[in-house]
């Protein structure tokens, strides 16, 4: 574990926030989170949520994180924080143990699982019975033009992040999101579009303000990610 490099061991997002800063598809979660909230962040990383989500307030944060030197980082931001799969048993039960959370955060999570529609379908089993609760996931939008342009010309190049992480088991658009919430009980309270830089846009500033109009009148072509607001669909 000596020779390995810190920033590698916690993955390319966390070491993306802490060069970067928080993306916009985590700001649109964040301002998603109500003040005082019970927030379980699934996916934890190591942390960077966390530590915003006390900063506003929540009253309090568990995580659950696949990777354990991450998960060792995320406990400084974190209540509890669970190590391991959770797509295996044990690490649900570990979960399920943990204080009853009225919000559920997966940003940048659900694509790296097997069965995002199982996990998601079980995630809803934690929030309370009477359906106050709600989960907050974010997925790339795989319908995102620059995804398009890289099929016509042709590639579809994996890489270390990004809308073709190696690392991605799913693939998602506007339509098939809303099918997974759907198929996992939940109905679509809100959704938060996030762009991305258009073409230029460093060169031409005004191209700025021309972004957030492109993504809310064509969300499938513009939007880099989608954030969804689910609550339990209480219907019979």
């Amino acid at each position: 574990m000596s020779d390995r490099d810190p920033a590698a061991a916690v993955g390319p997002y966390a070491t993306l926030v802490e060069a970067h800063g928080l993306s916009a598809a985590h700001r649109l979660v964040l301002g998603a989170v109500t003040p005082g909230a019970r927030v379980l962040d699934v996916g934890c990383a190591t942390g960077y949520l966390a530590r915003e989500l006390w900063q506003r307030g929540a009253a309090s944060v568990d995580g659950v994180e696949f990777d354990p030197v991450a998960a060792q980082q995320a406990r400084a931001h974190c209540r509890e924080v669970v190590s391991g799969d959770l797509e295996a048993t044990l690490t649900r039960e570990a979960v399920a143990a943990l204080a009853q959370p009225d919000t559920i955060i997966c940003a940048d999570v659900l694509e790296h699982l097997r069965d995002p529609w199982d996990t998601l379908t079980w995630l809803r089993t934690l929030l309370p019975v009477d359906g106050s609760g709600k989960a907050i996931i974010s997925i790339p939008n795989i319908a995102h033009w620059t995804a398009r342009r890289a099929l016509l010309r042709g590639h579809f190049d994996y890489a270390d992040h990004g809308l073709f992480d190696r690392t991605h088991l799913r693939f998602f658009t506007r339509d098939s999101v809303r099918e997974l919430a759907r198929r996992a009980g939940f109905a679509v309270q809100a959704e938060l579009p996030a762009g991305a830089p258009l073409p230029l846009e460093s060169r031409v500033p005004a191209l700025r303000r021309v972004r957030d109009p492109c993504v809310r009148r064509c969300p499938e072509l513009f939007a880099l990610q989608f954030v969804l607001v689910l609550v339990p669909d209480q219907r019979p």
